[in-house]
């Protein structure tokens, strides 16, 4: 016998609660992989905030400069001085939806039939959710009062600078937001700019030298599951993101085993590795940034912060306006980029 529209609406909740693994070939996907699924939606980088519109956190931008050699009865000099900064950045909200008809033929079904269709209709709009996050991921919102509001993606944080093509802190304040990322102008904190540097080759002493530059002055460090990385058992708080023609070309220099390349560029299990951390493709850059960029992003201070409770929050089915038996199911999901030091971040590129 059917299930009523009220128990078929209540068997669609419990359904969303009891999601299963899908069992059907998925070819909707334009990205290959999805590094905001992968590597933003667990371990250190993911961390629940309780506060209202906007996430705040303290920079501390000075000392108090108090120090001092001193001689026999030399006068104390003190001073108080305000040595933090707030950096402030709003929430953002995605959404998603599917819908359904409690008379279709697959809702007027067993209830198999009817949890493997809520399943394909839940599972696709996962896909549209992760699809749009990797692409918020990688993008940057074009000024401060753009409309819908969209997530500060790494190139938001991370910014690309030709003042020193060798390499520099000259990563500075976003297009298009005056008040400088996170709230922070560089003008008033010259050390809140990341690093930044120009590349034309990905040779030994062009990309990988410059990229072990950029490495030692942002403080990167090996792993100590070194090994494991390649077989997707290492957990390394830091990773290269880049094209797939830029790793291409990183294995070809590894195939004509060039020993001059010593420990800073290697492979293990199939997969490249630069001073002992991943490098990892980013199909969405193939298709939207030209430049070949190659992102050094250190986990500790790039993360992604969400609102407790409202975390990719299913709703339930609600009756579609003006249509009595269609029913909508919503998903809701407040989060944010942030950044608590740029100094740890690189960004090296085709200029």
């Amino acid at each position: 016998m059917p299930l009523l529209p009220d128990q078929l609406d209540d068997f669609t909740t419990l359904t969303l609660d009891n999601f299963k693994k899908k069992s059907w070939v998925d070819l909707s996907l334009d990205n290959q992989q999805h590094c905001f699924a992968s590597k933003f939606l667990s371990g250190k980088a993911r961390t629940p905030y309780q506060g209202g519109a906007n996430l705040n956190w303290k920079v501390q931008t000075t000392n108090t400069g108090t120090a001092k050699f001193s001689e026999l009865y030399s006068v104390d000099a003190t001073a108080v001085k305000d040595l933090m900064t707030t950096a402030k950045v709003p929430f953002t909200k995605a959404t998603v939806n599917f819908s359904y008809d409690v008379d279709e033929e697959s809702f007027q079904s067993g209830r198999e039939t009817i949890i493997r269709e809520i399943d394909i209709r839940r599972h696709s709009a996962f896909n549209d959710y992760f699809e749009l996050m990797e692409a918020a991921l990688w993008s940057a919102p074009s000024s401060s009062s753009a409309s819908p509001r969209t997530p500060l993606g790494i190139p938001f944080w991370i910014q690309k600078s030709t003042t020193t093509p060798g390499g520099g802190f000259t990563g500075g304040d976003p297009s298009g937001h005056a008040s400088g990322a996170g709230n922070i102008a560089v003008a008033d904190v010259p050390n809140w700019k990341n690093w930044s540097g120009n590349y034309t080759s990905v040779s030994r002493d062009d990309l990988i030298a410059k990229m072990r530059k950029a490495i030692a002055h942002t403080y990167f460090q090996a792993p100590k599951q070194f090994a494991e990385l390649g077989n997707g058992k290492g957990d390394s708080d830091w990773a290269f993101y880049t094209t797939y023609s830029v790793i291409e070309d990183m294995e070809k220099l590894l195939e004509s085993r060039n020993d001059n390349l010593g420990v800073d560029l290697a492979k293990y299990a199939g997969s490249v590795v630069v001073k002992g951390n991943p490098v990892i493709w980013v199909p969405y850059l193939d298709s939207n940034d030209s430049s070949n960029p190659v992102y050094g992003v250190n986990h500790k201070v790039l993360q992604y912060h969400y609102k407790q409770g409202k975390d990719m929050l299913w709703h339930p089915p609600q009756k579609a306006a003006r249509q009595h038996t269609t029913r909508e199911v919503h998903m809701d999901s407040w989060g944010q980029f942030i950044c608590l030091n740029r100094r740890r971040l690189f960004c090296l590129y085709v200029a």
